[in-house]
């Protein structure tokens, strides 16, 4: 064999397929140990299968805890109906004749009966994943998801949030990713996890009273007060299917976190989430000294059950316009943010811009596409080329940005020479279109018969404009682009394009 440092044998098995790594376990000794690391690195348990029983039981009969560094469980039905061997044999054909007893003299026994085998699986099942738990000690990740398409049991959610608690990864913790029946988020109130740094809350209240939500929600601040020492990242998020969803009474509660550093909010469209904002803007400028990275996110809207505040929808434009009013986020280094509620007036949006281009490493804008003459306006708030007035005259002309992801309604030759002169430092650029345009200026009517020629043709001018220039001073060195729909060899043709204009190009991707 080989004499190569586990490192070296590490990143081999990794890549190999997992058919291969059972016959190489087999090799030695030291084989058989970096096989069981990756193997059992990640634990997924999504349902109670023979695959799945026969994993756990393998770990705790050869004590293969200590492997797990990533847990993720999402709870399962737990059927009803009798197994294959519950009717086997004379013991078998025995209760068989007096379940069909039972049932002509008591209509309600199959309903109870049934009811009392789920109880009885539920248990059993619960048992055996708590056994396993406790096997696993160096846990970092765990996270529990509520597949909400599926009908679930609250005990299996009750069970398996106590894990943090009642397991010996609770002090080894450093993140929790919940996505929970929010009811079940009070058994936390009373649990501690002293290495905690990433809290992940995805909110499901389907139909759940307002008054019931935030019953919960007063339970659940005691948890995540409790992590003011070590928490360093959080992140909320809710969608359409929460109806009575109010979090300001959330934010409210929250208090102060000396350590964090990451805040992510994620709302539908409308703002229908935040009765006022004041809470969420209050909580951010707590934080204003610590944060470095903000990403406030729109999903779809949701169905309205109380009357809304027309400037709802402006809540991220509003929160960011309470930003710069109450001083700038001093150490903020990472942006991302839904532009759709922006639109309407980008100046806010600018000026919050131009407030943190100094320290602005990642810029990430989402949800909306935007001309070339926006994208100009955009880079010159990044710059701090807006012009002057009592709010940005002391902002300094240098951008350190590093990463830029951005929706375009259209790329054009001219967009491009936009990010090369005004982002001459740009590292890494993540482009999101489904057109490409010659000049960035034309709004040629087509009628549907000229269209497909005057596209192409479109494109081989594009091409051919794109391979005249040369941008020797950018130092892009990696490009993601969208997929174009209709066009397969998109991505092939363009990467001929970049990779010959940008000499410093070493990367390009299509996503």
């Amino acid at each position: 064999m080989v004499d190569l440092p586990f490192d070296i044998w590490w990143k081999v098995f990794e890549i190999l397929p997992p058919d291969a790594r059972v016959h190489f376990r087999a090799v030695n000794r030291l084989f058989l140990e970096i096989a069981r690391r990756v193997q059992y690195r990640y634990l997924v348990i999504d349902g109670y299968g023979k695959r799945t029983k026969r994993l756990m039981k393998t770990i705790n009969s050869l004590s293969l805890g200590y492997h797990v560094q990533s847990l993720h469980i999402q709870p399962w039905a737990v059927s009803n109906l009798p197994s294959a061997k519950a009717y086997l044999g004379p013991g078998g054909r025995v209760s068989s004749v007096f379940d069909h007893l039972h049932s002509f003299f008591d209509s309600d026994f199959p309903t109870r009966r049934a009811e009392a085998l789920v109880r009885e699986r539920m248990r059993k099942q619960i048992r055996l994943v708590k056994e396993t738990a406790g096997m696993l000690k160096f846990v970092q990740e765990y996270s529990l998801e509520w597949n909400v398409d599926r009908p679930y049991h609250p005990e299996l959610f009750t069970a398996f949030l106590s894990l943090v608690d009642v397991s010996p990864f609770g002090q080894t913790l450093t993140k929790l990713s919940l996505k929970v029946p929010t009811d079940r988020l009070i058994c936390l109130a009373s649990v501690k996890l002293p290495a905690l740094e990433q809290l992940d809350l995805q909110l499901v209240t389907m139909s759940l009273s307002e008054r019931c939500i935030n019953d919960c929600f007063d339970c659940f601040a005691v948890f995540v007060n409790n992590l003011c020492p070590t928490l360093s990242s959080l992140s909320v998020s809710s969608s359409h299917i929460s109806l009575n969803l109010n979090l300001y009474r959330l934010f409210y509660l929250l208090g102060d976190f000396p350590h964090l550093r990451s805040l992510a909010v994620t709302i539908p469209y409308d703002g229908a989430h935040f009765s006022s904002l004041d809470s969420l803007q209050f909580f951010i400028r707590k934080h204003r000294q610590t944060l470095q990275e903000l990403k406030l996110l729109c999903n779809r809207s949701a169905a309205r059950t109380r009357p809304n505040d027309p400037c709802a929808k402006y809540w991220i434009q509003r929160t960011i316009t309470d930003v710069c009013a109450f001083g700038n986020l001093t150490n903020l280094s990472s942006i991302e943010l839904s532009l759709r509620p922006l639109r309407s007036e980008l100046t806010p949006f600018l000026t919050f811009l131009a407030s943190a281009a100094n320290q602005l490493e990642s810029l990430t804008l989402t949800d909306d596409a935007l001309t070339p003459e926006e994208v100009e306006r955009v880079l010159d708030a990044v710059t701090c080329r807006i012009p002057a007035d009592s709010t940005n005259r002391n902002f300094a002309g240098y951008c350190n940005l590093g990463y830029l992801a951005i929706r375009l309604q259209y790329l054009c030759p001219y967009t491009v020479d936009l990010f090369a002169s005004k982002l001459c430092l740009l590292r890494s650029l993540k482009l999101t279109f489904s057109d490409v345009r010659l000049h960035h200026r034309d709004e040629v009517q087509l009628s549907y018969t000229d269209y497909a020629y005057a596209y192409f043709e479109e494109l081989r001018l594009f091409y051919a404009e794109m391979n005249s220039r040369w941008y020797p001073e950018w130092k892009l060195s990696s490009l993601a682009v969208s997929e174009c729909p209709y066009r397969f060899e998109w991505g092939r043709d363009l990467e001929k394009v970049f990779t010959k204009c940008i000499p410093t190009l070493d990367s390009f991707q299509v996503f």
